[in-house]
């Protein structure tokens, strides 16, 4: 595929996206999708079969930065001989605003809100997205720390559900609305999310970790 054919079905992508975060994926058609690329309809089957592809394609990126961003973690977490309560909160504070707040995965997030009131196969999604495999990479990660005798507490998936439970209630209470992103809601969150991590390493976190 050469550098136009690519921009093009980029383009398609970001189209996509942008509407069904506003709209939801049902209400947003081929057609409607042509129009805002400002292209044929028929020149969008080029790049897909239909937009049940569309949408494939947008989660199949979406669980590829997840996944860069696990083993990105992964490789720092391995390698450190003890977990400093800065880095706890700075992980935490990424988490949100590189993960959850990065451009396609706040978008995707929007639309499956929409969508999963009215399709089975998208609160399926949310689901996985938001709660199943978070929750999975975090009861590794507090494993981890447990053997490695980071953390006085030995119920890794309680660690998990609770530590998923504040990066959640924050990222809902500050970024759940429509529009975009605002500077003050952003420095709100960290100082607030800040605070409760530190609560949360204070209170499971031995004290020479």
């Amino acid at each position: 595929m050469n550098g136009i054919e690519q921009s093009t079905k980029e383009k398609i992508l970001v189209a996509a996206l942008d509407m069904f975060s506003v709209d939801g994926y049902t209400a947003v058609s081929i057609r409607d999708i042509g129009k805002a690329v400002g292209i044929k309809e028929s020149s969008i089957y080029y790049h897909f079969r239909n937009k049940e592809d569309i949408f494939q394609t947008l989660l199949d990126q979406a669980e590829q930065l997840a996944q860069i961003r696990k083993d990105s973690f992964n490789n720092e977490l391995y390698v450190v001989s003890k977990i400093v309560c800065e880095k706890f909160i700075n992980a935490g504070i990424a988490y949100i605003e590189g993960y959850l707040l990065e451009a396609k995965i706040h978008k995707l997030i929007r639309m499956l809100l929409i969508e999963k009131q009215r399709n089975e196969n998208a609160a399926i999604i949310y689901h996985k997205l938001l709660f199943v495999a978070p929750l999975e990479h975090h009861k590794n990660v507090f494993t981890f720390m447990i053997d490695k005798g980071y953390i006085h507490e030995d119920h890794p998936d309680f660690l998990a559900a609770e530590y998923q439970s504040i990066i959640l209630y924050v990222f809902q209470k500050y970024f759940s609305g429509p529009g975009a992103v605002a500077d003050d809601a952003k420095s709100a969150a960290k100082k607030e999310l800040t605070l409760m991590l530190k609560r949360f390493f204070t209170h499971y976190f031995c004290m020479e970790a």
